[in-house]
């Protein structure tokens, strides 16, 4: 949890005020049951799920900026808010059967508010930055989703571009954040921001390929988990794990042994062992900033390793 106390300003507070107040206006534009589900997913992110709101909240307030707290905790819930819709139109692309909603209800829901969101981001940041560099991270966004959707495994498929097209779908909503908060230190919006979305995607996609409820492994997608397990198989000569592949065989035992061999080859612990050296790399560059407090330092790094 985020504790920080500024004169009268408490981050987890005034997020949680912010929260509800935009939550009471929220209720009377949308269907119930879109409106449960959002808000379940904001309630998480006010409690034990990541906020990158908050990340944003933290970063912003060693800077001197225009805005005031309240417009600046508006800010944070309309990023988590455009987080939230990227997730669910993520898995609604991909196939995955975790939202208890008709797929047509969520879409329609979901793109109504996003542009709702965007135009309320860029009216709450119009004093101060262009409307125009929003928009780009959330197109350059789109253009990642666009080839995760066409992604699958094939002879092309490398850890270069892995890393190079399949993580383009987050890295810029991650930079969008530290954008906004530090708009004119681009070692903390760019490269920062880039060091910890690969983290974070990373441990996504490790957690993703050992549950066979998610998709990537009925869509063989060419994450790095899956690249890893083929090059181990290889080496080990795995049959059975290569032979799945060839054939793009989903029944249920198959899937099965995907997940169960792609955490006991090492590829899966792989991923998480180069997700932390990506955090610690994004450590290292706030702890050099000159713009970044050893407070807000320390603060930052706590709440996103926990």
């Amino acid at each position: 949890m985020i504790y920080r106390t500024m004169g009268i300003y408490n981050i987890e507070k005034e997020y949680s005020l912010a929260l509800t107040t935009y939550l009471s206006e929220f209720k009377n534009n949308f269907s119930s049951s879109f409106v449960d589900l959002v808000q379940k997913e904001l309630f998480k992110k006010s409690t034990d799920r990541l906020s990158l709101g908050k990340v944003y909240l933290v970063l912003s307030s060693n800077q001197k900026k225009p805005q005031s707290l309240l417009t600046k905790n508006q800010i944070a819930v309309r990023l988590d808010i455009l987080f939230i819709l990227c997730d669910y139109l993520d898995d609604v692309l991909d196939g995955d059967k975790v939202i208890a909603l008709p797929k047509n209800e969520l879409l329609i829901n979901a793109m109504s508010l996003l542009f709702i969101s965007i135009g309320e981001l860029g009216e709450l940041t119009k004093d101060y930055l262009d409307a125009s560099k929003i928009l780009y991270f959330l197109t350059e966004s789109i253009n990642g989703e666009r080839f995760d959707f066409y992604s699958t495994l094939s002879k092309g498929s490398s850890a270069e571009v892995y890393f190079s097209k399949m993580l383009q779908k987050s890295i810029p909503l991650v930079q969008l954040a530290f954008y906004l908060a530090c708009p004119d230190n681009d070692r903390i919006w760019k490269d920062c921001a880039q060091n910890l979305a690969t983290a974070f995607q990373l441990q996504d996609d490790a957690l993703d390929c050992m549950d066979t409820s998610k998709s990537d492994l009925a869509l063989f997608k060419e994450t790095l988990p899956f690249l890893k397990a083929i090059e181990y198989a290889t080496i080990n000569d795995n049959k059975i794990f290569l032979a799945i592949i060839e054939n793009r065989l989903t029944d249920k035992d198959s899937l099965a042994f995907l997940a169960f061999y792609m955490e006991e080859c090492g590829a899966v612990e792989y991923c998480f062992r180069a997700a932390s050296l990506y955090f610690e790399e994004a450590f290292q560059i706030l702890k050099s900033t000159t713009d970044i407090s050893v407070e807000i330092f320390t603060l930052l790094k706590g709440y996103l390793k926990e």
